[in-house]
């Protein structure tokens, strides 16, 4: 038998400041979206190396899309799940000195 090839994620990736292309239903490929507008101090405008998926419970899901809620309510500005976990990673990596 011969060797399972080597499996490769360098067709998937996109180098950055490329735009993706997406794929349309019958397998070609179709402009890239425009780039939303967003403020410069919006969190979507970062320019992110990585990313990460993270799996939350029904009930932790529930309390940060309260917390955002009650944040928001307060008056504090328009606050995103993806802000609330870079602080949250930001102040324990302080913490933890790295």
């Amino acid at each position: 038998m011969p060797p399972r090839p080597k499996a490769s994620l360098d067709d998937l990736t996109v180098p950055k400041g490329a735009e993706p292309a997406t794929a349309t239903p019958d397998g070609g490929t179709a402009p890239a979206l425009p780039q939303s507008t967003t403020p410069a101090g919006a969190t979507s405008a970062k320019n992110y190396a990585h990313t990460l998926s993270l799996r939350l419970t029904a009930e932790q899901y529930r309390r940060l899309r309260r917390y955002v809620a009650r944040v928001e309510d307060e008056g504090h500005g328009r606050v995103t799940h993806q802000g609330v976990i870079e602080t949250a990673l930001s102040e324990f990596l302080q913490k933890q000195g790295g």
